[in-house]
C-alpha cells in the first residue's frame, strides 16, 4: 500500500500531465490504472495522438518534476512543438525533451545556480545567475544546454579561475552552447570543431544571436588526418551520439589535425573533447605529444564505440604529465565518463 507521501505524488504528476492535455484526460488516467495499452488523448497545441501506457506514465512524470523548477515550461514546450513540428513527430520530441530535462531541476539546485529557461517557437532563452543565452528552438537541444549551462557539466573551478583571457579549442562544438559556455566565463577565443554540416550552421547562428561571432570561430571539419564523408542533414537531438569513425553521407568535410588547431591560437589553454571517439586518437595516435601545449583537458570518453578502455587513455595521458580525475559518471553500462586533466608541467613564457 502506497504511503499518503507517495499517493499524493502520484496525483500530483497526474495532474501534472493533465495540463498538457486538451482532452481525454480522465478517460486516459482511468485507462491508465486499468492497464490499457493504448490511450487516446487530444494533446495541447499539438492534437489527436495514442499515447502508450508506459508513455503516459513518463509523461506525466517528466512533467511533473520539470514544473517543480520551471511550472510553465512543460506547456511551453508542448506549443513548441506543436509550432515546429508534424503531430507525429511532436509527442516523441515532447517526450524525449521532458525527460532529459527533468533531471536537472534537481541538480541546478544543488550547484547553487539560479535558473531560468522560457520556451516559445521563436526563441529558447536561458538565464543562469543573472547571464542570459539565447538559441534557436529548431537548432538547440534543450536537455544538452541546460547540462552544459545549468547542469555543470563543464564546471571545473582549476579551469575556470584561470580562463580569462585564455584561447579554448572545442572539439565536438555542436550547436555552439560549448563555445558560448567558455566565452561567457572569460576565453578570449574558442576554436570550435564539429564535423556535421547542419550542425556547424546552427553554431554558427547562436553565435550571431548572442554577438559573439568575433571570439568563436566555426571550423565545420572532423578531427583526423583527412576528408570524411557524413550526412549533410542530421537530426539535431541524435547529433550528440554521432560519431565520425563509423560515418558516411553525401557530404565531405575536411580533416583538420590537433596541430592544425593549435596552431590557430596564441594560447592554447583549455582542450575540451566530445567527439564521440576521436579523443582516443588524440590521446594514443601520432600527435598525442601536442597535447603537453595545454594546461587543461576536459574529455569525455567512448569505449563503447573506440573499444579503448578509460583506464589505457588515462594512462596515455599521465605518461604525458597529466593528473588526471573522474568528473561525471555518464553511463556506467557504457563507461561513459568526463574526465579533468590538469599539466603538471605547463609550458612557460
Amino acid at each position: 500500500m502506497l504511503s499518503p507521501a507517495k499517493a499524493k505524488e502520484k496525483a500530483l504528476k497526474a495532474l501534472s500531465v493533465k495540463k498538457l492535455m486538451e482532452r481525454g484526460w480522465l478517460s486516459a488516467l482511468l485507462g491508465y490504472l486499468a492497464k490499457r495499452d493504448e490511450l487516446k488523448v487530444r494533446l495541447k497545441y499539438i492534437g489527436d495522438v495514442t499515447l502508450r501506457r508506459t508513455d503516459f506514465e513518463a509523461l506525466a512524470a517528466n512533467a511533473y518534476y520539470t514544473a517543480k523548477c520551471w511550472p510553465q515550461l512543460p506547456e511551453e514546450l508542448a506549443r513548441t512543438a506543436g509550432n515546429l513540428l508534424k503531430p507525429q513527430d511532436a509527442l516523441p520530441w515532447l517526450g524525449r525533451v521532458l525527460s532529459s530535462v527533468s533531471h536537472l531541476c534537481n541538480k541546478s539546485r544543488s550547484l547553487g545556480k539560479k535558473v531560468s529557461i522560457s520556451v516559445s517557437p521563436e526563441n529558447v532563452s536561458l538565464e543562469i545567475n543573472d547571464v542570459s543565452v539565447a538559441f534557436n528552438p529548431i537548432c538547440v537541444n534543450i536537455g544538452t544546454i541546460l547540462e552544459v549551462f545549468a547542469g555543470g557539466e563543464y564546471e571545473v573551478p582549476e579551469v575556470l579561475s584561470g580562463l580569462r583571457g585564455r584561447d579554448v579549442i572545442d572539439v565536438g562544438a555542436s550547436v555552439g552552447d560549448t563555445a558560448l559556455y567558455f566565452v561567457l566565463n572569460g576565453a578570449r577565443e574558442v576554436i570550435a570543431v564539429e564535423p556535421l554540416p547542419s550542425v556547424a550552421k546552427c553554431a554558427e547562428e547562436h553565435l550571431k544571436l548572442n554577438g559573439v561571432t568575433d571570439e568563436v570561430k566555426v571550423i565545420n571539419a572532423a578531427l583526423g588526418s583527412g576528408p570524411v564523408s557524413v550526412p549533410c542533414d542530421y537530426d539535431l537531438l541524435s547529433s550528440v551520439s554521432f560519431s565520425t569513425l563509423s560515418a558516411s553521407g553525401p557530404c565531405k568535410v575536411p580533416g583538420v589535425t590537433l596541430g592544425d588547431l593549435i596552431n590557430m591560437v596564441e594560447d592554447p589553454y583549455l582542450l575540451k573533447m566530445d567527439c564521440e571517439g576521436c579523443e582516443a586518437q588524440v590521446i594514443l595516435g601520432p600527435e598525442r605529444e601536442r597535447l603537453r601545449a595545454f594546461e587543461h583537458v576536459v574529455f569525455e570518453t567512448h569505449p563503447h564505440i573506440t573499444g579503448v578502455s578509460n583506464q589505457k587513455l588515462l594512462t596515455s595521458l599521465k605518461e604525458l604529465g597529466f593528473e588526471c580525475r573522474l568528473h561525471i559518471i555518464g553511463s556506467p553500462e557504457l563507461g561513459l565518463n568526463v574526465y579533468y586533466c590538469r599539466n603538471s608541467m605547463p609550458k612557460t613564457g
